[in-house]
């Protein structure tokens, strides 16, 4: 059979897979609901204010603490939404872990630690996750384009050069990466989740006791003209949006693949998807056009929140410089390719399938965020990051 016929076989198949619902929910209303829970995303991400360059960096320097403690209260209740879907239907949760595991079965831990690693980089050059990436182009801060496009050309650089090479062994099923926690304490998962869920979300409302919200819109000047909610409540609703996923898509919540399919629609001309094979998988399926409306969405919903703030456009001062956000963008979406997702898919995803890797893969990316930034103080004396 030639090449061709095989890539038509595989469209047809994936448009009759689509033209049915594997959980009883017609596709137009599943698309429906992905823009809707990507508004809702991107709304509490920019009512928290974590889509702010000042924000995500000095959160690396502990001096902003609004990033940990919404990343703690979303993490925490995802893993409550994990107790629930095991307690509603078991087989529901095991499928949809089985889908995550498949996604990183070829993902060792070097991958995770050098992806990781990249994502913390990225974050601290670009102001930005890979996610809050369609935050800031939705409430209009300059630069955030510059981003995207930075983000597009590491997903471009990672399948020319990169996936064939990182993704060339499959991993065996007892390799410590693909392992979860519950299973190597031996412990029922349904304890696990619930114990340590109350205990991060138990931190973040600690943090927030004592470090109100308020005090990181005022401790510098021009913040005092923002408003925000308790980063710790808007990460209690994004870590809800975890159920939905799970229960509406049979998947687990993740962003930065929205740029992967992005990008792989320029595989639909003959000549690109010779040149990147690999990146045809993201190309056509329901569940990649899902992905691509919940980032959408996440445009649209920080767009509404900035505009009932009466910022948009918002301010260039909460963003990074051009060359910046062009280098930070490429190095976050090299990394969460590597890594196999970023601080959703692996941060609060991953984790709260008490996955090893994914806890290694979220380490690395705080802990390369945390020595960037320190070194970078130290050596320019720049401890606000004016220069980036």
């Amino acid at each position: 059979m030639s090449t061709n016929n095989v890539s038509n076989s595989i469209q047809n198949s994936d448009k009759s897979k689509d033209a049915k619902s594997s959980n009883g929910i017609t596709i137009p209303i599943q698309i429906v609901l992905s823009i809707a829970l990507g508004i809702i995303f991107g709304f509490l991400m920019n009512k928290a204010n974590i889509y702010l360059a000042p924000m995500i960096r000095e959160q690396m320097l502990f001096t902003r603490l609004a990033m940990i403690k919404m990343f703690l209260a979303a993490v925490g209740m995802s893993m409550l939404s994990v107790v629930c879907i095991i307690l509603i239907n078991e087989s529901t949760y095991r499928n949809v872990f089985n889908g995550f595991i498949k996604r990183n079965e070829r993902i060792n831990a070097f991958h995770l630690i050098m992806g990781g690693s990249l994502i913390g980089v990225g974050m601290v050059l670009a102001g930005s996750c890979p996610g809050t990436i369609f935050v800031q182009i939705g409430s209009g801060l300059r630069n955030s384009l510059i981003t995207c496009l930075g983000a597009i050309c590491g997903v471009l650089f990672y399948y020319l050069f990169l996936h064939k090479l990182l993704t060339k062994h499959e991993l065996p099923k007892s390799s410590i990466v693909l392992q979860q926690l519950p299973d190597l304490i031996g412990i029922k998962r349904i304890y696990v989740n619930l114990i340590f869920g109350l205990i991060c979300i138990s931190i973040a409302f600690i943090l927030e006791y004592f470090f109100p919200y308020k005090y990181d819109l005022t401790k510098s000047s021009g913040f005092h003209s923002l408003h925000g909610w308790s980063p710790a409540l808007c990460g209690i609703g994004i870590g809800l949006l975890q159920l939905f996923f799970m229960i509406l898509f049979k998947k687990s919540l993740g962003i930065s693949t929205g740029f992967s399919v992005l990008v792989a629609q320029i595989c639909r001309v003959p000549v690109f998807k010779q040149l990147i094979p690999s990146l045809e998988s993201f190309t056509y399926g329901i569940q990649n056009t899902l992905t691509l409306l919940f980032a959408f969405g996440a445009i649209v919903g920080s767009f509404i929140s900035t505009v009932l703030m009466n910022q948009f456009p918002l301010n260039e001062k909460y963003g990074a410089n051009a060359w910046n956000s062009f280098f930070g963008g490429f190095l976050l979406l090299v990394g969460a390719r590597c890594a196999g997702g970023c601080t959703s898919g692996q941060g609060i995803s991953g984790v709260s399938h008490l996955l090893i890797g994914s806890l290694i893969a979220t380490a690395a990316m705080f802990g390369g965020g945390i020595i960037f930034a320190v070194s970078y103080g130290l050596i320019t004396n720049d401890w606000q990051f004016h220069a980036l």
